[in-house]
C-alpha cells in the first residue's frame, strides 16, 4: 500500500523523470544568463576605465575654470576689464 502510494506520487502527480529535466533546462539557462551578463560586466568595467583618463582632463578644467587652482611650477595671471571713467578726458 505504502509502496503503491510512493509510487502513484512520485510518477503520476510529481511528474518524476520530467521534473529533472526541466530543472536541468533552468539551471543551463541560468549558467547562460549569468555568463552572459559576466561578459557585459567585464566590457562595461573595460569601457569604465578607459573613460576615466579624459573625465580627469575635464575635472582639472572644471577646477582650474570655477576654483582658479592651478599646478605647481605654473604662474597664475588675471586679466580684468579696462573700466572708463567718465571723468577722465583724454
Amino acid at each position: 500500500m505504502i509502496l503503491t502510494t510512493l509510487i502513484r506520487q512520485n510518477f503520476y502527480i510529481n511528474d518524476f523523470p520530467m521534473v529533472l529535466h526541466e530543472r536541468q533546462r533552468v539551471i543551463e539557462q541560468n549558467v547562460v544568463l549569468n555568463q552572459a551578463l559576466e561578459n557585459k560586466n567585464q566590457s562595461l568595467t573595460i569601457e569604465l576605465n578607459s573613460e576615466l583618463e579624459p573625465n580627469m582632463e575635464i575635472l582639472e578644467s572644471q577646477a582650474r575654470y570655477r576654483f582658479g587652482l592651478i599646478k605647481d611650477g605654473e604662474k597664475y595671471y588675471q586679466i580684468s576689464k579696462a573700466v572708463q571713467d567718465q571723468n577722465v578726458k583724454p
